[in-house]
């Protein structure tokens, strides 16, 4: 059973205030790094990334107001904050597929994530537990947007692709810190110390987002302009 350490406000009782710090900052970082690749870049890739970003920081935020009004406002809200998180994981594996030439594969591992994602979706509400989005994540950060981006590197031989796995798997130790329950007191707990270390996370993810969304502009084939009919 999960512990929560209360303060009181103007009259409420506030639970964790250091978690709800530690999400608006998250929320602000994603919402900051979500804006700027959609408004730097016109590739799919790139804005399909960027609301990777932009919904991670609305369920941080959702995530985050509703743990400190745990009193008041109960479990729905956390289960929007965790569907959310898992929209935002679905905009990464959507603009991973961006990277695959074939239309047929497209359609096939398109068709497998919404299936998946509507698994996701019916796990949250009846299962009620962070676990499954725990595994939703590995799923789909791991399992799917990791290994295209690997194939891409086999296929082209760049090691920039190879970057956002690794990128992805420093989220294990966060993951790992939370998952055992790591924490300094109980104010710095578990939840603020993963928090904290996962902005650095997502400045890196950011940044290899970047430079694919960057290479990806430079092999982008130029049209030949129609050349005019005689008259």
């Amino acid at each position: 059973m999960i512990e929560h350490t209360y303060i009181e406000f103007l009259g409420l009782e506030l639970a964790d205030p250091l978690t709800f710090i530690s999400d608006i900052m998250m929320a602000m970082v994603c919402a900051f790094l979500g804006h700027r690749l959609f408004h730097d870049f016109k590739s799919k890739y790139a804005k399909l990334s960027a609301y990777f970003f932009l919904f991670l920081g609305v369920s941080a935020f959702l995530g985050g107001t509703s743990h400190l009004l745990d009193l008041y406002l109960g479990k729905t809200p956390h289960l929007v904050a965790w569907t959310l998180q898992g929209i935002s994981i679905l905009f990464f594996q959507l603009a991973s597929l961006k990277l695959i030439q074939s239309s047929k594969i497209k359609f096939f591992l398109r068709a497998l994530i919404f299936a998946f994602f509507g698994i996701f979706v019916a796990q949250i509400y009846s299962v009620q537990h962070f676990d499954v989005v725990k595994v939703n994540s590995i799923v789909g950060l791991i399992g799917f947007v990791s290994c295209i981006h690997i194939y891409k590197y086999f296929e082209s031989r760049d090691k920039t692709y190879l970057k956002i796995p690794l990128a992805i798997l420093l989220f294990a130790g966060p993951a790992m810190i939370h998952s055992f329950g790591l924490n300094f007191n109980k104010w710095m707990d578990q939840n603020v110390i993963s928090h904290l270390l996962l902005l650095p996370c997502y400045y890196l993810l950011y940044t290899t987002i970047v430079q694919i969304a960057i290479l990806k502009k430079k092999t982008q084939p130029i049209r030949q302009p129609v050349p005019l009919k005689e008259k």
